[in-house]
């Protein structure tokens, strides 16, 4: 036919197109990755949010990037969140639902055939690190697959609590060989990470910064930052009003402690600041920082004496998903060619996200294709695409527990262990937020997120890791809420 393609023609055309897709699949990653994770960070606690709190370099990132205004942990807790984060999955489908303990898990073999995103990263050639705070899995000092580089905790020598002190000294294995710093433990990560990222040696390098900040304990933080927040402390989050759940531990004390212990946290907070803005300087120099992706994020926020509570999702029986214990910052920056600069965006993001992000941006198709998690690669909204339709409702878990909301009205829903569950419904738009349960929405509003609950988990939990069966699954703790609550 005149002006036609031959069947020969089209063939030689498809067949080409496949080739340049298969290349493009599998050409080398040109763009490094540094991922900067707090711990027990609420978003409310940037500057970005409150120009009180001093955070001018994650500002920066925030202001030459992309701001993700409703980003959520997937479990408000730390092992757990942590496991979505690496594996891109929910709770009740790698298995991990609290934090886990040395000392008092059942298993040893959390996250086990689970594919992890330092394995991917590894294939597609990058050289891979993580400075700090591991957690997803127990025996936490024996280095985990796929890393190249591995600087965390050595619990063999000093107990947990060992590795959340801000200053003195600290025990950590480094690469399974036990070592110690002592001074001001974030500045030796952050100078530990730059020097990985020297060894890189042109190799593209994929770093996991994990700070334990602003984490309890509330002491020992610079005294050049801590003074900083004294005066001030009170005015940013005020000894807060009661809870209609029970505090399960830490409760706000009298006002002048609490005082004190929010400008630790703060002091904190800017302590990491002045971490990201070393990375920052670090990468400029060397003439790396417009050929890398850095996001910042907590593995879950943080209550700080809002409804009178200190901590997160296991602060209270039973488990909570208060937005201060779950929503997180989330802040993307990297090439111009990979993110629009300036954007704030009000998409339903969340931390397994990251995952099929990081698959994409290092060209990992297969990986990508094989992946069964809930993530969206958050890709197409870093450059700036439209967000109709990338997701129109939240999901978190925690044990027994769920929750859905769609930016309006929560549900979080409690399942027993004979099978019955209790509902809880909060009205985000009520002035006491959610100091009190809610009367429920419209009946039609009900079914809405019931039925998108139940379609969810239906899609993303497997049988002999799911919540529901938590009662079932080996004790990840000693102190599990849903097995210690009357």
């Amino acid at each position: 036919m005149k002006g036609g393609i031959s069947s020969c023609g089209l063939a030689r055309w498809l067949g080409l197109l496949l080739l340049f897709a298969l290349c493009a699949a599998t050409a080398e990653p040109d763009t490094n990755i540094i991922v900067i994770m707090t711990d027990d960070q609420g978003r409310w606690s940037l500057g970005e949010y409150d120009q009180r709190i001093l955070t001018p370099n994650i500002n920066y990132l925030a202001r030459q990037g992309v701001r993700f205004d409703q980003a959520i942990s997937s479990t408000p807790v730390c092992s757990a969140a942590r496991a979505s984060l690496y594996t891109g999955k929910t709770a009740s489908q790698h298995g991990v639902h609290d934090f886990l303990s040395d000392e008092d898990s059942e298993s040893s073999e959390w996250l086990a055939g689970e594919t992890l995103i330092s394995e991917v990263l590894s294939d597609r050639g990058y050289r891979v690190g993580l400075f700090g705070k591991w957690h997803a899995t127990t025996q936490g000092w024996k280095p985990v697959r796929g890393f190249d580089r591995w600087l965390t905790y050595d619990e063999r020598v000093a107990d947990w609590i060992n590795q959340y002190q801000h200053s003195g000294t600290v025990y950590f294995s480094s690469d399974g060989e036990g070592v110690s710093h002592t001074g001001v433990q974030a500045r030796f990560l952050s100078e530990s990470a730059v020097e990985f990222i020297d060894s890189a040696d042109g190799q593209p390098f994929a770093a996991f910064v994990n700070f334990v900040e602003p984490h309890f304990p509330f002491k020992g933080l610079p005294e050049r930052l801590v003074n900083r927040y004294r005066t001030v402390a009170r005015d940013i989050v005020a000894s807060g009003d009661s809870s209609s759940l029970v505090p399960s531990g830490r409760v706000v004390p009298d006002v002048a402690e609490h005082e004190e212990k929010l400008a630790q946290y703060l002091a904190a907070v800017t302590l990491v600041d002045d971490q990201v803005g070393r990375i920052v300087d670090a990468l400029m120099g060397r003439g790396l920082l417009d050929k890398t992706m850095i996001v910042f994020t907590s593995d879950h926020g943080h209550l700080t004496g809002q409804y009178g509570i200190y901590g997160k999702g296991n602060a209270t029986v039973p488990q909570n998903f208060y937005e201060e214990s779950i929503n997180i910052p989330m802040i993307i920056y990297g090439p111009v060619d990979l993110v629009t600069r300036g954007q704030v965006r009000n998409d339903f993001v969340t931390l397994y996200d990251l995952f099929p992000t990081l698959l994409e941006l290092s060209g990992a198709g297969v990986a990508l294709a094989d992946y069964q998690g809930p993530g969206k690669s958050l890709l197409p909204l870093l450059k700036g695409s439209r967000s109709v339709g990338f997701r129109d409702f939240h999901y978190a878990e925690m044990g027994n527990a769920r929750m859905v909301h769609d930016g309006r009205w929560k549900l979080v829903r409690y399942y027993q262990r004979e099978g019955s569950y209790l509902d809880q419904w909060f009205d985000l738009a009520h002035p006491l937020r959610e100091r009190r349960p809610s009367p429920a929405p419209s009946r039609n509003q009900q079914t809405q997120l019931v039925t998108a609950l139940d379609l969810f988990f239906q899609k993303y939990e497997v049988a002999g890791k799911s919540g529901r069966n938590i009662w079932d699954l080996p004790r990840h703790n000693a102190m599990e809420i849903w097995r210690t609550e009357k």
